[in-house]
């Protein structure tokens, strides 16, 4: 069953992933090439802000914040990491934002192939879509991270300071929302990993599977959940 519909599709796509999903999903297959824009302005947003976080803060502070989050360790281990920090303070931003944009590629990347296989193996009534199709999908599924990014740019460009916590950074992880662990703690990064905008990005897939692999709600939404259960769920049980 091939669900490319005839609708023609606008940039008001990129807003309709936020508050009407399922109209996006409905046009998935005519509605590609907005996902290639949203994914090119998901990363601009992300290495923007985080170049711009890091721009204005001094070498010493960023130094200083990155062994705090070391924890407990040997004066031997602080004084060698001190020394491997030094050499890459000023380049932080640029690292950050290299690393965080093939992190959000490969995820993309890999949660294609997932659904994918739930397309195949798992659909009530499997859609005739290609790799490139869930892509697609996928993108629009990760479009919260956009919103978590501008929250996170708002937040820093309206502080009083500009050596600011790199944690900030996780604004809206679980750890800072509610549990409060310290970076000695074995859950520490863990729940720092986990923000709400996950839930929202769970939610979107979830209506896309029900609509273009015609699930009941319940099982999309488990199998919109599975990849962070599965991810989140052993790094738990092996911290």
């Amino acid at each position: 069953m091939n669900t490319l519909t005839t609708n023609p599709t606008t940039p008001m796509t990129l807003l309709d992933v936020f508050v009407a999903p399922k109209t996006v999903f409905e046009q998935l297959q005519s509605a590609k090439k907005w996902s290639w824009l949203a994914l090119v302005l998901l990363i601009s947003v992300t290495s923007a802000s985080l170049l711009a976080f890091f721009s204005n803060m001094t070498p010493e502070w960023i130094v200083e914040q990155q062994l705090m989050q070391m924890g407990d360790v040997s004066a031997s281990e602080r004084a060698a990491a001190t020394e491997a920090l030094e050499l890459t303070a000023e380049y932080t931003g640029v690292i950050g934002a290299v690393f965080t944009v093939i992190a959000q590629v490969i995820m993309i990347s890999i949660l294609a192939g997932f659904y994918l296989a739930i397309g195949k193996f798992a659909a009530k009534q499997s859609p005739q879509y290609s790799y490139g199709d869930w892509f697609s999908f996928a993108i629009w599924t990760q479009m919260p991270a956009l919103i978590n990014m501008i929250g996170f740019t708002i937040l820093f460009t309206t502080a009083a300071v500009s050596d600011l916590p790199l944690t900030l950074t996780n604004y809206a992880s679980l750890n800072q929302l509610v549990l409060n662990l310290a970076p000695t703690e074995a859950l520490y990064t863990w729940a720092e990993s986990i923000n709400i905008f996950s839930v929202w990005s769970i939610i979107i897939a979830m209506i896309g599977l029900q609509h273009c692999c015609k699930m009941t709600t319940v099982k999309a939404f488990t199998f919109a959940t599975l990849p962070y259960i599965t991810v989140f769920g052993s790094w738990f049980i092996l911290a």
